[in-house]
């Protein structure tokens, strides 16, 4: 069984690895199967829940939509090697007569499925998938498909779904999970019978009362919301140790420590660091590829939707898919959307690019300055700090009350201290307590730069160097320098190795003071929309590489560079 689990369809059908995966979840995505699964689950698993006619006659869809310049034994490598009666006696009528007048099976497996325009091609290629696939013995999904699809869902049922296990048949106690009674159904929205077939074996059906409430928002993820399928099927090709620094730390809502997790999982500390930087990475590289073109295609929509700030709420209902769980990480899309945004983190309740003091004070200085008309106030919010129209309102009503001359959040005499900066493994949402300003303002185009450039976008500069609405006329300069402000400035001495490109360690209080924690990981935006990335491994914080900022100083080895992140951003000064 363990080597049926490793042949996935992806094996029988090499072109499902590099077509775009929405593209295919158009196609394949059903809730009897989890997303992804033609990457994911074993072909045995696969044809037991969803049968072979349905997976044959979708991946004759495919490859008719999709695939059409593709000869058969390319989509299918197996015909190479698989013999069939010349007659094809258990073909289908339409499909048989078809092939024989093309030559019959030989020839057939050299025609692409445009070769078929002429006759049904869809019936002769699913056919052609019905011949190879019935082969394969089918899996009966009692066991396979709750584990691999009802896993994510049943952690969320509570005691409920534990007590209706408690009371099902012998024959299931291979499997700790109920979702085989809703997998028999190919309807997402029948949740009722999720809950009934499953409490027939026994009379304890009170404790399953609670078990309807989470099942409605994970029932049907992969078949009706592609971002949701995307991101889950990334998260499950991760490792057991991976998955977990995901769903503990990355991405949950208040993450646990290194040392807290190591020991519920009983692991070695350094073996879950080891993990989550291998995750990150993992992630940051798929950001990079065509792959996640959906996902970072969408984070752009987002970003310049959103504004500068915005509400929870209204992160959650620009999307239908923003509220749904992602099954493997259990956590609502939106929440992975807004870790994977680098610029932005929630203050005091709204998602704000940068300080959200400062964005404040500066709307209270264009208040003061500003139109009396609510309407053109709004307006000028907008192309001055780069509010959006539809959070102008709520965002005006909430300005406190005006602060005195320190400052909100300052005490008289104390410098401003830097506030944490959103990464993943440390990005909880920062609601409580004074906001204190940074002394920079906001930038809005940054936002679309470190986006772009993790994502890998050529060709941006016309976008970053020209005017955009809501973008404001000259980005703030930075106000503070080595010599005014050394608490937020970092020495470093350039040597020839970090010309080459080599890690810049730098000190953990450093690290720290910008909200970082050993694990975690900081993306900004240098100069030139250069992506600088600073990583906290192990017991050592490093800028992976700071070259192009080098560089573009000419510094030498034996020059001495200083570098600040501000909010989102990271500028760097050569000494004279």
């Amino acid at each position: 069984m363990d080597a049926e689990s490793s042949i996935c369809l992806s094996d029988l059908v090499p072109a499902l690895r590099w077509s775009r995966p929405q593209q295919v979840a158009e196609v394949l995505a059903d809730p009897r199967l989890p997303a992804g699964w033609w990457a994911s689950v074993g072909i045995s698993r696969a044809l037991g829940a969803a049968g072979i006619d349905w997976i044959s006659e979708r991946l004759a869809r495919l490859c008719v939509s999709r695939w059409e310049h593709l000869p058969l034994s390319d989509l299918l490598p197996a015909l190479q090697v698989h013999t069939v009666d010349p007659a094809l006696p258990a073909w289908p009528e339409p499909a048989r007569t078809i092939v024989t007048g093309l030559g019959g099976w030989s020839r057939l497996r050299r025609l692409t499925p445009g070769d078929l325009s002429s006759g049904e091609p869809e019936a002769v290629v699913a056919a052609v998938f019905h011949e190879v696939l019935s082969q394969i013995p089918a899996q009966q999904p009692a066991p396979g498909e709750g584990e691999q699809a009802g896993s994510a869902e049943q952690a969320q049922t509570g005691k409920g779904a534990e007590a209706a296990e408690a009371a099902s048949p012998p024959a299931e106690k291979a499997s700790p999970v109920l979702p085989l009674p809703r997998r028999e159904t190919a309807r997402p929205t029948h949740e009722v019978e999720v809950v009934h077939p499953s409490a027939q074996a026994g009379p304890p059906a009170a404790p399953t009362a609670p078990a309807p409430a989470p099942v409605p928002q994970q029932t049907v993820p992969a078949a009706e919301y592609p971002l949701v399928g995307l991101v889950d099927g990334l998260f499950r090709s991760f490792q057991a140790l991976e998955q977990a620094v995901a769903i503990e730390r990355l991405f949950a809502a208040d993450p646990v420590s290194l040392r807290a997790l190591a020991h519920r999982l009983g692991v070695e500390r350094e073996l879950l660091s080891i993990a989550q930087r291998t995750a990150e990475e993992r992630v940051l590289q798929w950001l990079r590829s065509s792959e996640s073109a959906p996902v970072t295609g969408h984070l752009f929509a987002l970003n310049e939707w959103l504004g500068s700030a915005a509400t929870e709420e209204q992160l959650i209902a620009a999307d239908p898919a923003h509220p749904i769980e992602v099954p493997v990480l259990r956590t609502p899309l939106w929440r992975v959307l807004v870790a994977l945004m680098h610029d932005r983190r929630f203050q005091d309740g709204w998602l704000v690019v940068g300080d959200l003091g400062s964005l404040r004070e500066r709307t209270r200085a264009l208040i003061a300055n500003g139109p009396a008309s609510r309407d053109d106030l709004a307006e000028l919010l907008g192309r001055e700090l780069g509010i959006r129209a539809h959070s102008a309102g709520a965002w005006l009503d909430s300005q406190p009350a005006e602060q005195g001359p320190a400052g909100p959040g300052s005490a008289p005499g104390q410098p401003p201290q830097p506030l944490p900066r959103r990464t993943p493994g440390a990005n909880g949402h920062h609601r409580s307590g004074p906001s204190v300003p940074t002394p920079a303002g906001i930038d809005p185009t940054a936002a679309l730069a470190t986006l772009s450039a993790l994502s890998g976008a050529n060709g941006r500069s016309h976008m970053m160097r020209g005017q955009r609405p809501g973008a404001p006329s000259v980005p703030p300069p930075l106000t503070s320098s080595p010599a005014s402000d050394p608490r937020r400035w970092q020495r470093i001495e350039v040597t020839s190795e970090h010309l080459r490109g080599e890690p810049v360690a730098v000190p953990e209080n450093y690290a720290a003071q910008l909200g970082m924690r050993p694990g975690t990981l900081l993306s900004v935006t240098g100069p030139g929309d250069n992506a600088v990335v600073l990583v906290w491994r192990d017991r050592q914080p490093v800028f992976d590489s700071l070259q192009p900022v080098l560089m573009r100083l000419n510094a030498r080895p034996g020059d001495q560079v200083y570098v600040t992140v501000d909010g989102y951003r990271l500028d760097a000064q050569l000494t004279s």
